[in-house]
């Protein structure tokens, strides 16, 4: 008899281990989730529907969330969950510097491929290198700006 309560609980365990939520989702916490969707539609994520919202609460393997300029709430069993985030807010520095690395690395290359010597237009620097040195400055300060008057929300993987 007790081997069969030991193997039930070794059996049963993975289930509700599987159930659970990270220590990370909490009541009051916004969250990014990817959920099943039947029909295959054109837009990323294929299969899938992300929504955002923030935590309502927990319970039993159940994640209620509420939406933005929604009334209620929906609620979404753990096992439906294919992919969870959590929202580490927005950062204008880390979208300027983001964006900025972005912008030079783009730059760079777009100007220095586009490099003729002998064009009177632009660009027109005696080596690719110089030209994409200064490709690379311009896109950074552009893509500082942009990261600035525009910054995003970063999001921080917990399930998948």
């Amino acid at each position: 008899m007790r081997h069969l309560i030991v193997i039930g609980l070794l059996v049963a365990t993975p289930q509700l281990v599987v159930a659970q939520f990270p220590s990370d989702v909490q009541p009051g916490t916004r969250v990014r989730v990817w959920i099943p969707e039947p029909a295959r539609q054109e837009q990323w994520p294929e299969r899938r529907q992300l929504l955002r919202g923030t935590v309502e609460f927990l319970d039993a393997g159940v994640l209620r969330l509420t939406l933005p300029s929604t009334t209620g709430s929906i609620g979404i069993p753990r096992a439906s969950v294919r992919r969870l985030d959590v929202s580490r807010g927005v950062s204008r520095g880390a979208s300027m510097i983001e964006r900025a690395a972005g912008g030079a690395l783009w730059s760079a290359i777009t100007v220095g491929a586009l490099n003729n010597p002998r064009n009177p237009n632009w660009p027109n620097y005696r080596t690719d290198w110089r030209a994409a040195g200064v490709g690379a400055a311009w896109g950074a300060g552009v893509g500082a700006v942009v990261g600035f008057f525009w910054p995003y929300e970063r999001w921080h993987r917990v399930i998948r």
